[in-house]
């Protein structure tokens, strides 16, 4: 039998060539595929139109309303007591509410629960016209620590009532069970809190944390989308059980 001849030193240099540009991944494959077939490029960031199934993905598949029977019940009386402007004095935007349809015991009531994040705001200023819809006498406001310094967005063309979160005995932050760990007993987490009718706490949207904690990236809009198209189903589950 005939013995092959030990490659060349030429041939060894072409080999490792074309190694490097295919990244070792078809070592096997013959001259012409390896010249058709383009160099590997670093991973890019995640595209908001490419996902993959990721933590987040299935976090927010578990995101649901929250069974009445299971709901933690919240004072809605005592923060809607709490001191309350319709917008900052500093501010140029109208206020806006809906109080007018108020309705105790009937009004569905979504909280923008606001640090610095301004994205859960904005977001829910665009979808009121479609949860009036779904139910007329919604109500939405922001808790804040501080109203009357409170900037809840520089982009949006109004301003829903702001409520102070903290105050002498009480601190609205804590009994929604949203307190940020690591902001001194002050701070929030970022989130829009869903409470039903009968003063329920049916659902918690998280911005910048949990599940969506990737909302305001370069890959947020389906995140976005995920979060909102979950509000509106709440409210209109909700409106339903009545």
């Amino acid at each position: 039998m005939v013995g092959l001849a030990a490659p060349s030193r030429t041939m060894n240099l072409a080999l490792n060539r074309k190694r490097s540009r295919i990244d070792f991944e078809l070592e096997d494959a013959d001259e012409d595929e390896d010249e058709q077939r383009p160099a590997p490029t670093a991973p890019s960031e995640p595209s908001p139109d490419g996902l993959k199934r990721t933590k987040t993905e299935n976090e927010l598949d578990a995101l649901d309303i929250i069974p009445a029977g299971d709901a933690w019940t919240v004072d809605v009386t005592s923060i809607l007591a709490s001191p309350t402007i319709g917008r900052n004095p500093a501010s140029p935007v109208q206020a806006h509410n809906n109080a007018a349809n108020y309705k105790e015991k009937t009004s569905i009531v979504v909280f923008c629960v606001q640090a610095n994040m301004e994205l859960h705001y904005n977001l829910l200023c665009a979808a009121l016209p479609e949860l009036y819809a779904i139910a007329p006498a919604l109500q939405a406001l922001v808790l804040c620590c501080e109203p009357s310094t409170h900037v809840p967005s520089t982009v949006a063309s109004f301003s829903l009532p702001l409520v102070q979160a903290i105050g002498p005995g009480y601190n609205h932050f804590v009994r929604l069970g949203l307190l940020h760990p690591l902001g001194g007993g002050q701070i929030p987490l970022d989130a829009l809190v869903v409470v039903d009718t009968k003063g329920r706490r049916r659902m918690v949207l998280p911005f910048g944390w949990g599940a969506g904690r990737h909302a305001d990236t370069a890959g947020g809009k389906i995140v976005q989308s995920q979060l909102m198209l979950m509000l509106r189903r709440c409210v209109e589950i909700i409106s339903r059980e009545r």
